[in-house]
């Protein structure tokens, strides 16, 4: 894999087909982005110069955020707008200015580390302000921060407008980056690194369009512009292909609308198995750009919204404003059936999103076991209380819960519960509008897994990430292909603490929705239905298909099939043990290709 098997002038590669489809398209290379440019020792005769663009950046700026003030104005009213007055002030602040120059002068370092080195400082002041409003204010000065930056480092502000034939070629498409595209006339992802859910292969399916990851170099040889075919169903890519081997693939090529066509006429009735068992189908949502699925595709809701996606939107912490809009649309898109958020799940490989200074996080040796999610909020107090009284003032509106993420200790979901319930008394002292919100626990680490009885007598809910818990489980990255071997969705460990956390909830009468991507899989819907599960979330696009099959199953069967895979002793005999029942109990259901394959020699 990743090795071009021609080297005329078509070229062929193989990856890892994770959303199906086959299309043909122009390239767009999009560059994995960095936080800060190295930081070079300036020699004595540069550094007027540096300051001098320094003070260009800052006069950018300046002019950069009148100009939005202005728009805001006129979008929102000068009630929305006034927040930029905050960001010019700091613009104008002869402290904050003068501090930088006097940092390039003294190390001899670069505008865009002097910004970082005073505006950290200024971040750690506020951090140690005990009024909860003036910490708040600390978001401001990220905001700052960050426009300096882009504006040194020139990168665009604007979003990047693509033409109807684009395919994204990235080395690792970051969210990020998806803050920066216009997703709208993508007709596929390409990416050397990723597995089947890492962010490209989740936003492809979300999207409904082809995505081959895994093709290890192919970045460094696609231009912008090539012609490059993707077909996703059979695990390659073709770059510059023939004409020939165009008109082959033409009959197959796959459009946002003949995605849609698999919506289906029924779609508004429950979901109801053969043996009349209740199940209930959410969408998982990040994107603007999905949110129509979920009324299109028969969504009951929105299961779980990753409210991160706001950092890259924002390039820094969004504003409670900021964050309240977001999720007022989220409550709209949720409707009766309700909308659940996961507080911001950053930290480790995600805090870099926006280019937050969380100085704890900069250089972790391993990032995903480090200072992330719940616990980066619970040190870093102002995101969650920003966040938990956005979520407050949205509940105020429609049905809405939040769900923490990566719990692994009762005492998370106690101090976090802790300061949602302060923001909800001050909300209510300040007379602004809001209602309380159920909180619901992640469960996708193993000692969440442990303890479950003890967290559901704790939460309103659990919602399982089966993508982080088969990571953590397993202690397999699931973005890397280098181990994509290892990353075994049906290992007996996984289906056990599935069941294990299931029962938990159920014991303690608490609701427990699937929301990985492995309730969007037909095969792994059948046998989360035999390990209890009666709630899913998944991309919007993947409803249609799960309910279908779910309509021609029996639960008890699924059961049957479930308990025998928790017995085995491997994932390859459980993958084996399903492909063999369900093609000969379900053929009808279940074709070659949907069915486990077989495992890899290692």
């Amino acid at each position: 894999m990743g090795e071009p098997q021609h080297q005329k002038s078509e070229q062929q590669w193989r990856g890892l087909g994770v959303s199906d489809g086959v299309a043909l398209g122009k390239v767009l290379r999009v560059q994995t982005g960095t936080s800060v440019s190295a930081r070079a020792r300036l020699r004595d005769d540069e550094i007027e110069s540096e300051v001098a663009r320094f003070q260009n950046a800052v006069a950018c700026a300046r002019e950069q955020l009148t100009h939005v003030k202005a728009q805001a104005e006129i979008r929102l009213g000068a009630e929305h707008a006034y927040i930029f007055d905050a960001h010019l002030l700091m613009l104008e602040d002869r402290k904050l200015i003068d501090d930088a120059v006097r940092v390039i002068h003294e190390r001899h370092i670069s505008a865009e580390w002097a910004v970082k080195i005073v505006t950290d400082k200024l971040l750690a002041v506020y951090a140690d302000i005990k009024d909860d409003y003036l910490r708040g204010r600390g978001s401001d000065i990220e905001d700052v921060a960050q426009r300096l930056l882009k504006i040194l480092s020139d990168t665009p502000n604007e979003r990047l407008q693509l033409s109807e034939d684009t395919i994204i070629v990235a080395e690792e498409l970051m969210p990020s980056m998806v803050a920066e595209l216009d997703f709208v006339n993508v007709r596929a992802v390409v990416s050397d690194a990723g597995g089947w859910t890492s962010h490209a292969a989740i936003i492809a399916r979300g999207l409904g369009i082809p995505a081959v990851v895994g093709l290890r170099d192919f970045y460094a040889h696609a231009r912008t512009g090539d012609t490059i075919l993707v077909n996703a169903k059979q695990n390659f890519v073709i770059l510059s292909p023939t004409h020939a081997n165009i008109e082959h693939h033409r009959e197959r090529f796959t459009t946002r609308e003949s995605k849609n066509l698999t919506t289906d006429d029924d779609a508004e009735n429950p979901v109801m198995t053969r043996d009349g068992i209740a199940v209930t189908l959410r969408a998982n949502v990040e994107l603007p750009i999905e949110y129509e699925g979920v009324k299109q595709f028969g969504a009951c809701g929105i299961g779980l919204y990753r409210s991160e996606f706001l950092w890259s939107q924002y390039e820094c912490m969004p504003t409670e404003q900021q964050q309240f809009e977001a999720y007022l649309k989220i409550v709209e898109v949720g409707g009766e059936a309700g909308a659940t958020i996961r507080f911001f799940d950053l930290g480790g490989d995600k805090v870099g999103l926006g280019g937050a200074s969380l100085n704890d996080t900069e250089h972790e040796r391993n990032p995903a076991l480090g200072l992330r999610a719940i616990r980066l909020m619970l040190r870093y107090e102002q995101v969650l209380r920003t966040q938990a009284r956005a979520c407050l003032r949205a509940a105020a509106h429609g049905h809405l819960k939040v769900v923490l993420p990566m719990v692994s200790d009762i005492t998370d979901v106690r101090r976090a519960r802790r300061v949602i319930e302060d923001e909800f008394e001050n909300l209510k002292r300040e007379n602004v509008e809001c209602s309380a919100v159920e909180i619901g626990a992640m469960i996708e680490v193993p000692a969440a897994v442990m303890i479950a009885e003890s967290i559901a007598r704790e939460v309103a809910f659990f919602s399982l990430g089966t993508n982080d818990l088969v990571q953590y489980m397993l202690a397999v990255d699931r973005g890397s292909e280098t181990v994509a071997e290892w990353f075994r969705t049906l290992h007996p460990a996984v289906l056990r603490a599935i069941k294990h956390t299931l029962t938990a909830a159920k014991a303690a009468g608490i609701s427990a929705t699937v929301c990985g991507e492995m309730a969007a899989t037909p095969v792994y819907a059948f046998i989360l239905m035999g390990l209890g599960a009666r709630e899913l979330s998944m991309t919007a696009a993947s409803i249609p298909r799960v309910r279908r099959l779910l309509r021609e199953i029996d639960v008890a069967h699924a059961t049957q099939l479930s308990d025998a895979c928790l017995a085995c002793d491997s994932a390859e005999a459980v993958e084996e043990l399903i492909r063999t029942r369900l093609a000969a109990e379900l053929p009808h259901l279940f074709s070659p290709e949907t069915l486990p394959a077989p495992a890899p020699h290692r």
